[in-house]
């Protein structure tokens, strides 16, 4: 590990192409909230055939005046992922942190659902910027969002609300079973 705490592989990233660090912008217009959404893939993993830099990721989110973050990860996947430090990371750069873990292809419990969109809903409504990821930013992190816009509007049905996701997200947006059902 060098000083700063981070896996040495992260200069070493600087080495390799890097894969590029998307993060999408979803309008919360179609449920009557003048406020976007940012949704992204997790900063800085190094899997397979992705590679990021966790400085410049950060570096990008701090560029789009994000004051909020929430993590769907559980630790041991950032550890798995190569960023183990990513919470203590954003602390450093004053974001406010919501770790809400659970597991990739799986739904939260119905009581962390309520109280994720309750924190996003409390964001929103204090013109907060915010951001949502998970691993790959299409599964868990495209969940939560879909269901912040039923959360905001009741007469919004779940297909609408997936297909505002995707449209922002992408065509991969929320393709588990468990997670359509």
């Amino acid at each position: 590990m060098n000083e700063n705490n981070f896996d040495s592989s992260d200069e070493e990233a600087l080495e390799k192409e890097q894969t590029p660090f998307e993060l999408s912008w979803l309008s919360l217009e179609p449920v009557n909230y003048a406020h976007i959404l940012g949704i992204s893939a997790l900063p800085g993993c190094k899997f397979k055939n992705v590679w990021r830099n966790l400085f410049q990721n950060v570096e990008e989110i701090k560029r789009h005046e994000i004051q909020d973050v929430f993590i769907f990860c559980t630790l041991s996947e950032l550890s798995f992922y190569r960023v183990p430090t990513l919470i203590q990371e954003y602390h450093k750069q004053d974001f406010v942190i919501h770790h809400y873990p659970f597991l990739d292809g799986d739904v939260p419990e119905i009581d962390t659902c309520h109280k994720i969109m309750e924190d996003l809903k409390t964001c929103m409504d204090h013109s907060r910027k915010t951001l949502i990821h998970c691993y790959g930013g299409l599964g868990r992190s495209c969940l939560i969002a879909a269901c912040l816009l039923l959360w905001l509007d009741d007469g919004m049905i779940p297909d609408e609300a997936i297909q505002l996701v995707r449209a922002s997200r992408g065509p991969g947006a929320i393709q588990t079973i468990k997670v359509l059902n």
